[in-house]
């Protein structure tokens, strides 16, 4: 019985059993009143119980296991394909606008010297960020539900381009290119579903990097080249937060999101006086793993 109603089905008896101590006697109506409200509790009573047994979780669900089990990816090697968006953190990209700089005032002295007949020289900016699209591919060992290690190799190619105009009119491309053959090794450990997950969704990963960039690593411009030499103990590496948000009869797709620190150094002399640079910066990636 709830409290509320107790208390004024006590207030209601004591009006009740006043009068009586008053009449001596009890009416009818006092006597069909206590009926009605025995009823009326019985009925709640009931309606209690129906609500507690649907909201009621039976104690033989296991929701972690569940949640567990659908996280698990079978074991055994695996193949992975990855495409994404990099911005790539090149300082060095200020020597080349120095340089576009340089061409530009070479031809703005030679239209102030003579400007009869000719037009005033102009020039593009090379853009502030580098924007690469980098894929590769690999293969993985799925050695445990929550670990496993894998190796890839990849490209990456990102070119700035510019056109600076002379005082004939003439158009002049200049360029820089960044390309790069990035191989790594992975880990992967899966986050565990009770500390981190989505409703209705599917399980997080944190994914571990190490790289060493392949010969062919190289910047090349208009206004020469500089090549990357091979480490053997590796450039660099980086740590991504992935996400499976597809999974069908063991195909899974993943999004993930990272930082990279990837540095390359270049023994020789080159016209670009560059004798190193970063790689490393942003990236977003989808992987396919089957």
């Amino acid at each position: 019985m709830k409290p509320g109603i107790v208390l004024i089905f006590c207030l209601y008896l004591g009006i009740a059993f006043s009068q009586v101590e008053t009449d001596k006697t009890v009416p009818d109506s006092i006597i069909a009143a206590i009926d009605t409200l025995d009823t009326a509790i019985a009925v709640l009573d009931t309606l209690t119980a129906i609500s507690d047994s649907i909201t009621a979780v039976p104690d033989t669900v296991d929701y972690d296991t569940l949640i567990t089990d659908s996280a698990k990816i079978k074991p055994g090697i695996h193949f992975f394909i990855s495409v994404g968006a990099q911005f790539i953190d090149f300082k060095d990209r200020s020597k080349f606008q120095t340089l576009l700089e340089n061409r530009y005032d070479k031809y703005k002295d030679d239209y102030d010297a003579d400007t009869a007949g000719y037009t005033l020289p102009y020039k593009q900016d090379f853009k502030t960020v580098n924007l690469t699209f980098p894929i590769s591919v690999g293969i993985i060992w799925q050695f445990s539900d929550m670990h496993s290690l894998g190796l890839g190799a990849g490209f990456l190619y990102g070119s700035e381009s510019v056109i600076v105009k002379d005082k004939h009119n003439e158009i002049h491309n200049l360029k820089y290119t960044l390309q790069a053959f990035p191989a790594y090794a992975e880990y992967r450990l899966l986050i565990s579903p009770n500390l981190i997950s989505m409703k209705n969704g599917d399980y997080f990963s944190l994914f571990f990097r190490y790289y060493w960039m392949l010969p062919g690593t190289e910047i090349y411009s208009s206004w020469g080249k500089a090549e990357a030499d091979f480490e053997p103990l590796g450039n660099g590496y980086g740590i991504f937060l992935g996400y499976r948000f597809a999974e069908w009869q063991g195909l899974s797709v993943w999004g993930e999101l990272g930082i990279l620190s990837l540095d390359v150094k270049s023994g020789e002399e080159n016209a670009l006086l560059l004798n190193s640079w970063n790689l490393g910066g942003i990236s977003v990636l989808i992987r396919t793993m089957f």
